[in-house]
């Protein structure tokens, strides 16, 4: 019973219908100068791909610091050893395919550009 009572007024709430507020259409005139003037899709897509980059990037040396701190402290225990090991291993993987990503995105925007 405790169930029905809870999951009743979510589907209901959910079937209710909802307040649409009609927009009127975008035309050239009506563009704001700030987003007329602003990045191309290009100069979108290369920032996008950089900031991705950097965070990756900075995961990726943050991961190997941690994995070399658990190779240190893992006292010759396999298994904290492998686990240490396998944690630098996806990180450089990782840090090889952000790089690989920032290096593509840029080549092919270079090409279309």
């Amino acid at each position: 019973m405790k169930k029905l009572t809870t999951t009743l007024p979510l589907i209901a709430l959910a079937l209710m219908p909802a307040r649409v507020l009609a927009v009127d259409v975008i035309t050239s005139d009506s563009i704001p100068t700030a987003v007329a003037n602003g990045p191309t899709v290009s100069e979108l897509i290369v920032n996008v791909v950089s900031i991705l980059s950097f965070v990756s990037g900075v995961a990726s040396v943050i991961t190997i610091i941690v994995g070399g701190i658990m190779y240190s402290v893992s006292g010759g225990n396999e298994s904290r050893t492998k686990t240490a090991k396998d944690a630098i291993l996806y990180a450089v993987i990782g840090l090889v395919i952000s790089l690989s990503a920032y290096a593509i995105a840029n080549f092919v925007i270079g090409k279309l550009a």
